[in-house]
Order: structure tokens, then C-alpha cells, then sequence
């Protein structure tokens, strides 16, 4: 009786520790699971880019843990190990997706720099060629604006020296052309009692600054009779030009004080002959202080003797 006793205690404890090993102490399911997690946790785009796809893998792998130390079914443990494999792959993807989408992100935020940089490059050339371009043109009308000035000894006598060298042969020369050169013509000022405003409205300063800026201008075309005419036809049409400037409706009349001026002709006497003549086939000009004839003495170098 004694020996069926023993046997019985035996035999629950065999099935006591049957129950109890329900998951084998290294199971292969786990230990993936394990790896597939861990994997992903030590990857530095997973921490960055898919926290929380990371953290459901984590959780899901602690269930298992969980469910397999309280003596779960192994089936059941199995499922919730596969899971959390699956969720850490995910994790995996979805850093690896992410973190291409913000490298193509910022490279073209960088292609975008890059063409603004450009553009503006662009506007900086386009603006230094157009100031280049203003330079030229302000030099161009300085240029044009000095050639436009009379010096100051422009009407000053000729000073040559026509007399003949002794023993020096001379010849005759043609006459081509002659003009009579005289001194600049005067500025005559004078002050009027001007009616301004009404239905005229003629801008009265804006004439008379015409008129004069015109007789300046007048004054650098030709010389001589032309140069007084031209002068006259400046001052005239800069007057017609100024008067309209500024035009706008009736205003009230009232009258001021306005200062005229012209360009009236010098009564100097002449100051000297400008002699265009050929000789050798070549066209010569001087500056003579007495009118020539149709002929003109020069050595043989062209130059007029007296």
C-alpha cells in the first residue's frame, strides 16, 4: 500500500511540472522578437524619425514577456511576439521613408537658396551693367558739354608771325573761302512791370529762362552773321518753349517785377579774317588780319607770308 502511495506522488508531480513548462525556457519566436525590437531601438533614424511606431513595437514585446511569465498559452505568446517583430520592420521602414523625405527636403530648400542667390546675382549684374551704361552716357554728355564751351581767348587777335624770311621763296596760293570774325555779341538786360495770371496763362519766368538758356546755345552755332543770327533764333525759341512750361487753368492776375534780357551785336571793330586757301593739293586755314585777295603768298611748306 505504501509502495502505491509513492507511486502516486510521483506521478502528480510529474504532471505539476509538465503544466508548469508550458513555454520552453529558450523559445525561437521570443528571441527573434527580441532581435527585431532591439535592432530597432539601436537604429538612430527609428529614435529620430518613428518614435512611435517604436514605442508600439516595445509595448507589444513587453505583453509578450508579460503573458509568457504569467504561464500563458504558447500560442497566445507566439502571436504577441510575431507582432512585435512586425511592428519593429515597420518602425524600420517608416525611418528609412521619413528620413529620405527630409533629405529631399532640404536639398531643395537648397536648390531653392541656391536660385535665389542666383536671381540675385542676376539683379547685381543687371544693375552694375546699367550703372556702367549711366556712367557712360553722363561722361558722354560731359564730353559733349565741354566741346560745346567757348574758351576764353576765342575772339583774341590771331598772334603770327606772316613776315617773309630773308632770301625765302614764295608762292601763290588760292583763296577758297573768307569769313569776317568779330567779338561776341552782349548781353542787354532790362526790368519790366509784368501783368502774371489771367486768361493769358504764359509762364513769364519760364520764358525768360528759356530765352536765355536758347541764346546761349544759339551762341556756340557758327560764327560771325550766323553766329548773331542763331543766337537771336535761340533766345526766340527758348522763350516760346519756356512760356509754355508749366501752363496750367486761370489764376488770379497780379503784376512782378521780370527781368529781359537779349543778344545784341557787338559794335567792336573786327578782329580777324578766317582764310581757308589751297596749295600742294591740300586745304589750309589762317587766321589773317587783313582781308586777302583771291590769292594769298606761303613758302614752300604751305605757310602764308606777308
Amino acid at each position: 500500500m505504501l509502495r502505491n502511495a509513492t507511486k502516486s506522488v510521483l506521478v502528480l508531480a510529474m504532471l505539476a511540472a509538465a503544466g508548469c513548462a508550458s513555454i520552453p525556457e529558450r523559445d525561437g519566436v521570443m528571441e527573434d522578437a527580441r532581435v527585431s525590437v532591439n535592432a530597432a531601438r539601436n537604429n538612430p533614424q527609428v529614435v529620430s524619425y518613428a518614435p512611435a511606431e517604436l514605442d508600439q513595437a516595445v509595448g507589444t514585446l513587453r505583453q509578450a514577456d508579460d503573458l509568457a511569465a504569467r504561464g500563458g498559452r504558447t500560442g497566445e505568446v507566439h502571436q504577441l511576439a510575431m507582432l512585435a517583430s512586425q511592428r519593429a520592420a515597420f518602425a524600420q521602414d517608416a525611418a528609412r521613408t521619413r528620413s529620405e523625405q527630409a533629405a529631399l527636403m532640404v536639398q531643395r530648400r537648397a536648390n531653392d537658396a541656391q536660385a535665389t542667390a542666383n536671381q540675385s546675382q542676376r539683379q547685381a549684374d543687371s544693375a552694375q551693367a546699367q550703372a556702367t551704361a549711366a556712367q557712360r552716357q553722363a561722361e558722354e554728355a560731359q564730353r559733349v558739354a565741354s566741346s560745346m564751351q567757348v574758351p576764353a581767348d576765342a575772339y583774341a587777335p590771331p598772334a603770327y608771325d606772316y613776315r617773309r624770311r630773308q632770301n625765302e621763296p614764295v608762292y601763290e596760293a588760292n583763296v577758297t573761302y573768307v569769313r569776317a570774325v568779330v567779338g561776341p555779341p552782349q548781353q542787354r538786360c532790362w526790368v519790366d512791370r509784368e501783368r502774371v495770371g489771367g486768361s493769358s496763362g504764359v509762364n513769364i519766368p519760364g520764358a525768360i529762362i528759356g530765352g536765355v538758356i536758347g541764346g546761349i546755345l544759339g551762341h556756340q552755332i557758327g560764327g560771325g552773321h550766323g553766329q548773331d543770327i542763331a543766337t537771336g533764333i535761340g533766345v526766340v525759341g527758348g522763350a516760346a518753349v519756356g512760356a509754355n512750361v508749366g501752363r496750367g487753368p486761370d489764376g488770379p492776375v497780379y503784376t512782378q517785377n521780370v527781368q529781359r534780357c537779349e543778344y545784341v551785336p557787338t559794335s567792336a571793330s573786327l578782329d580777324y579774317w578766317d582764310v581757308t586757301y589751297t596749295y600742294g593739293g591740300y586745304e589750309h586755314r589762317v587766321q589773317m588780319m587783313t582781308q586777302p585777295g583771291p590769292t594769298i603768298w606761303v613758302n614752300a611748306r604751305g605757310e602764308p607770308r606777308v
